[in-house]
């Protein structure tokens, strides 16, 4: 391997980036579905000719990002290069050889110079529809939940696939937007390789893969210099998932972690085995959330790419809730696999509190899904994002209304009214969400959704936090629980569900979604009372709410009454 000097390689990995964010402005601006082109559910990267991914596109889903490495690799696995060829283009969405549920499609096209295989761009789009049973929120197993198509050919030397589309156009709903967003997906890989090939005459290199390892043992390097800060120790920690196993009990999420020099080993021993409900993750979805959250935490300036992954040591048993087996459902596996950042910062939380966050009202995730008829007769199928607060930090609040850890966008209004015969007639921060300390967790949203559609409109309503708050740490409380509700058309609401349902509306009814607020951080009453003021006055916390949860009194004006305030906070 070949020593290259700092400035080169970061011209050459600032290139490489570049390219890979060209991918993903080609992908949202070609894209026909709003959960691509406006929701961002998409990541781009670029791999050297071993399946070693070196870039990322700056946005990016973690848990599709951080699984594309084994499916490059999966994919070389069933065609190796020899069989590949310019103009290929393959496509996989096994849910163990990808992210996990059947609308996370990968595509990814082998790149040659000079008649010679230099590396790969893969791209993942999640796509509104890849048939099955539409928002089968009770799916049991893998089935129910869509078409799953192995490692094979889109593309062969520039032909397209024409069985292997027809097949995808028989199976999906919205066909002509499936299929629009894959041929943006395929227009992003033009761009890769096309900027990977001109990278490489302008810098007169024969390839990627010395690149890589440069790449690859820096950013390595940078994780286990931040590992290494933290002291040896184990440290464990659990969360009770509100889902139910078949012994009625809750299931068990379990971490024991342990930091042995510049080396942290997770071991999920205890965790539940999977359950017949559509939130199984697969390990690749789990690996992703368990590197994420390490980077998140500790070296949030370094960039994803596969030497990221060697200083962290996964042990999860096969056939537990975060290491499913064939052929479990998991179409909603962002329900439980979010959780595992959650396990991570908890087990972080013993060993250096000032790095983590407190558990967050932004998972699960929220992902309403619609679909019927206008009035006219056309069919629509679309989703609806919006998140809750997230969970503080020690020195700083939580952030609301944000998509934390799925970093997509909410759903803009405007457009999904567009999209759909359906109206947002409200949306806006729950107030006194945000759970209580020094440092406040972030609010949560309430929406509610009407149908100016004849016929039902059928809905998959998926949340959670139905039962707890995410808890606050360091003395911090909780935040606001979970709910979901429909209303009637003349808005008097419906007992709430008690998890995740599909169901349907029709003209004039609504669909009520309150998202969780982020757990606290630190002693309210330690809390600045100039803070609360402002809370008060951005309509983030009542009146009642700063004197009962921060003892902080609010006269007219408002304006801190600080006698008041002084004799509240002495009780």
């Amino acid at each position: 391997m070949s020593v290259i000097d700092p400035v080169t390689l970061q011209l050459r990995w600032s290139r490489l980036v570049n390219i890979a964010d060209q991918m993903a402005a080609t992908l949202v601006k070609t894209a026909f579905s709003l959960v691509v082109r406006d929701n961002h559910d998409y990541a781009c990267g670029l791999y050297d000719s071993h399946g070693r991914m070196l870039v990322q596109s700056n946005q990016c889903t973690p848990g599709q990002i951080g699984s594309t490495p084994t499916v490059v690799r999966e994919m070389l696995a069933e065609y190796p290069p020899e069989t590949l060829e310019p103009g290929d283009i393959l496509i996989a969405n096994d849910p163990w050889i990808g992210a996990g549920h059947a609308p996370d499609v990968f595509l990814a096209q082998p790149i040659f110079q000079g008649g010679k295989l230099v590396g790969f761009g893969c791209n993942c789009a999640h796509h509104i529809d890849f048939g099955g049973r539409l928002a089968a929120v009770d799916a049991r197993d893998v089935y129910e939940e869509g078409l799953i198509i192995p490692v094979s050919k889109l593309y062969r030397a520039g032909k397209p696939n024409d069985e292997l589309i027809r097949l995808i156009r028989r199976n999906v709903r919205e066909n002509e937007k499936v299929v629009g967003d894959l041929r943006a997906q395929i227009a992003s890989l033009h761009v890769a390789a096309e900027g990977v090939v001109e990278m490489l005459r302008q810098f007169g290199l024969d390839g990627l893969d010395d690149l890589t390892d440069a790449i690859c043992d820096r950013s390595e390097a940078a994780l286990r210099a931040a590992i290494a800060q933290l002291p040896d120790g184990e440290a464990e920690h659990s969360v009770r998932h509100e889902a139910r196993g078949p012994d009625g009990e809750n299931l068990m999420l379990r971490l024991k972690l342990k930091i042995a020099g510049d080396e942290a080993i997770l071991d999920f021993t205890g965790t539940a085995g999977q359950i017949e409900r559509p939130i199984n993750a697969v390990l690749n979805i789990t690996r992703a959330y368990v590197v994420f959250p390490f980077l998140a935490a500790l070296t949030p300036q370094t960039p994803m790419n596969d030497g990221c992954f060697r200083p962290l040591s996964l042990d999860v048993p096969e056939g537990s809730v975060l290491n499913s087996t064939f052929p479990a459902a998991g179409m909603y596996r962002s329900l439980l696999s979010y959780y595992t950042v959650e396990l991570v910062f908890g087990a972080l939380a013993k060993i250096a509190p000032e790095r983590v966050m407190a558990p967050s009202g932004t998972y699960p995730l929220w992902i309403e899904k619609f679909a019927g008829q206008f009035d006219g007769g056309e069919s629509f199928v679309s989703h609806y994002n919006a998140q809750g607060g997230q969970g503080a930090f020690h020195d700083r609040d939580g952030n609301s209304a944000v998509v934390f850890p799925g970093n997509v966008a909410n759903s803009s209004i405007e457009l999904f009214e567009a999209d759909t015969p359906l109206v947002v007639e409200k949306k806006r921060f729950r107030i006194d969400s945000g759970g209580p300390g020094r440092f406040r967790g972030g609010c949560g949203q309430e929406t509610m959704i009407r149908s100016r559609a004849d016929a039902p409109v059928t809905t998959a309503l998926s949340g959670g936090r139905f039962d707890t708050g995410p808890l606050g740490l360091g003395g911090g409380r909780q935040g606001a629980k979970g709910e979901i509700r429909t209303a009637d058309a003349a808005g008097a609401e419906r007992e709430p569900f008690p998890r995740p349902t599909r169901t349907s509306i029709t003209r004039g009814e609504r669909a009520v979604l309150r998202q969780p607020g982020g757990g606290g951080f630190g002693d309210p009453f330690a809390r600045d009372p100039a803070a609360v003021l402002a809370d008060v006055r951005d309509g983030l916390v009542s009146v009642e709410g700063a004197a009962r949860d921060y003892g902080v009194a609010i006269a007219p004006g408002p304006e801190v009454d600080q006698a008041a305030t002084a004799a509240l906070r002495a009780c």
